[in-house]
């Protein structure tokens, strides 16, 4: 949690800002520009099941508010770019305790070197967090990739191409959103951008905590299609394959023992636009833990089996309605072996 001062100034600095030039704070004949950025979104997750609950929430009951709100100004002056964003959210992950914070989710400087590449430096996302979910339709996302995400201390590069896209980005000490330590992060994507398929793959590795935590060394590989068949109609895989080591034993402070965990998991999801401001979407997912087979020469014993065995399916029945360009109503309905019966969202971006 930040302390109520730094909160204070970092909103200050946001808004500051002379309100008659609503989001657009400077434009510059030479592409110079400021501009305030956010939204606001309220829902949640309903009907949450302890049973197929893995790591997605803190408690399991009838409804889980996963409300949010993000503020951020970034800008171009020359060649160098910046971003400052907020986030106030939910900490509802499993171990939280379901009650908001206020984070720093990204702070970063970079330079463009021209309208295809570019680099960012600070607090950001690594390069595969980008399109760990490429491919999965759903608003919510399903299938949880487990990359690193957005770190500090990350050096990133990207390019973009009329359709050849890549990008590559090292964090030196990562961390996982616990704040537990997990080593140096390397990770990278190159993909393929067309009118009728879209693909991404992406790989990561990182070096492992050296007994500081529970997370050794990883090595993980994703997959990201969309196929449009027709202008209305479109189909999307995204899939991962990961070897993580954990630690399976501690000597006071220090974590030992560690063993490595092969993980998978998969989402199709097909996305039907019935007009402009409608459109439907399906998904069928698949995951599979090493940690949850109780017939894993790793399985912690300490632990009572998943109630899903070592792997868990599910499927998922929702729409997106925009009255607007900007704001999104969004409903989910799960069955299966799904963490939740349905997710309901309404979100406004600026």
């Amino acid at each position: 949690m930040l302390k109520k001062t730094t909160v204070a100034i970092a909103l200050a600095s946001l808004f500051c800002v002379n309100a008659a030039t609503a989001v657009s704070l400077k434009e510059g004949d030479n592409g110079d520009y400021i501009r305030l950025f956010g939204e606001v979104g309220v829902g949640g997750h309903f009907g949450t099941n302890s049973d197929y609950n893995h790591d997605e929430f803190y408690d399991a009951k009838g409804f889980v508010d996963d409300s949010f709100a993000t503020l951020g100004v970034k800008g171009q002056n020359k060649n160098y770019i910046y971003r400052l964003e907020l986030d106030y959210q939910r900490r509802n992950w499993l171990g939280g305790d379901g009650e908001f914070e206020l984070a720093i989710d990204k702070m970063y400087v970079g330079y463009v070197f021209n309208d295809i590449h570019w680099i960012e430096l600070g607090l950001t996302d690594t390069a595969f967090d980008e399109y760990d979910h490429f491919g999965d339709f759903t608003f919510n996302k399903s299938v949880e990739t487990g990359e690193a995400g957005d770190q500090e201390n990350t050096l990133k590069y990207e390019a973009k191409f009329e359709h050849l896209i890549y990008g590559v980005s090292y964090s030196y000490d990562g961390k996982h959103k616990s704040g537990a330590a997990q080593g140096d992060i390397v990770n990278a994507y190159v993909g393929w951008m067309s009118d009728f398929v879209s693909i991404v793959a992406g790989i990561e590795a990182r070096g492992g905590s050296e007994g500081i935590s529970k997370y050794g060394e990883q090595q993980l590989a994703g997959l990201g299609i969309r196929v449009k068949v027709i202008p209305q109609f479109s189909l999307g895989f995204n899939g991962f394959i990961e070897d993580e080591d954990l630690s399976t034993r501690k000597s006071g402070d220090v974590h030992l023992g560690y063993e490595t965990f092969r993980n998978y998991g998969a989402t199709l999801s097909a996305k039907y636009d019935f007009n402009e401001s409608w459109e439907f979407i399906a998904s069928a997912n698949h995951e599979q833990y090493e940690g949850w087979d109780v017939e894993s020469p790793n399985y912690d014993y300490t632990e009572l089996p998943a109630e899903y065995g070592k792997d868990r399916q599910w499927a998922s029945l929702g729409f997106n309605y925009r009255p607007a360009r900007d704001i999104v109503l969004s409903v989910e309905g799960r069955v299966g072996e799904a963490p939740e019966a349905a997710y309901a969202y309404a979100r406004m971006y600026f």
